[in-house]
């Protein structure tokens, strides 16, 4: 693990983020901020003090993470090979935690995004999203064309498929980090999957950008209605389900939208 210092500092010196950074010790030894973090608790703040996160770093066991059960399972096959055999080196874990935030939100994300590309270069480390269920790079951590501003869905919300009553389910993972339902969408075929995608990441930007959605507004001609009816999946979590009109599937009304929305 790097110093304290070298991931959060008021000056940015070295490449840190700007910001502060402290362990919560007993301790008023300022070289503790110079030594590679070990075991333990650190604040973490931004500079107009107004996000403030919690760094507990713990060994693998601790957390009870297991890498060869990710890299053994189907997520695999989302990951590259620098990304396994980063997870598979892992032993030491670094856990982070709002404490608060602005109340714009897209400055606080932005900050834990800096922290967690900044530890994760250091560390040589994979940044885990337990939310969205993604394991990325330092590097790709960032999208390229990202709003000014404002939070991009695409950083923090992962989109997801499975099969379903002999079709095919979408759904987004990762809203309910910003309190907010995830998003699903029904009765579709593998080859309309890609549009579903591209459908719910412009739903989820709308929704982060212009507020919350309730049943029975509508996003271009699909409603939104609950969801999350099979629990196995969804137990504790809100849904909604993007519905096409009547008498239309969901894959015909994505092609008849297939332009940015």
């Amino acid at each position: 693990m790097p110093a304290i210092r070298d991931v959060v500092a008021p000056k940015g010196a070295g490449g840190a983020v700007l910001g502060f950074g402290v362990p919560l010790t007993d301790s008023n030894d300022k070289s503790l901020l110079e030594i590679p973090m070990g075991r333990g608790i650190y604040a973490l703040a931004s500079p107009d003090r107004k996000t403030v996160m919690r760094l507990r770093v713990l060994s693998k066991e601790e957390a009870g993470f297991d890498p060869e059960a990710i890299v053994s399972s189907a997520m695999a096959l989302t990951l590259s090979q620098e990304a396994m055999a980063r997870l598979r080196g892992t032993w030491l874990l670094g856990q982070l935690t709002f404490e608060s935030h602005d109340p714009d939100v897209a400055p606080s994300m932005d900050f834990v995004l800096d922290v967690c590309v900044r530890l994760a270069e250091l560390s040589e480390g994979v940044v885990a999203d337990p939310l969205s269920q993604r394991y990325r790079l330092p590097q790709d951590l960032r999208t390229l064309d990202r709003p000014e501003g404002a939070v991009d869905a695409r950083e923090h919300v992962s989109m997801n498929r499975r099969p379903m009553s002999g079709a095919e389910q979408a759904f987004t993972l990762g809203m309910r980090k910003f309190g907010l339902p995830e998003i699903e969408m029904n009765g579709l075929l593998e080859d309309e999957m890609r549009l579903a995608h591209q459908y719910l990441m412009q739903l989820c930007q709308r929704i982060l950008k212009d507020g919350p959605v309730s049943p029975g507004d509508s996003f271009g001609p699909f409603q939104l209605a609950e969801g999350g009816f099979d629990r196995a999946q969804w137990e504790g979590i809100p849904v909604l389900e993007a519905l096409p009109p009547t008498r239309s599937t969901a894959g015909e009304t994505l092609r008849s939208i297939a332009v940015p929305l």
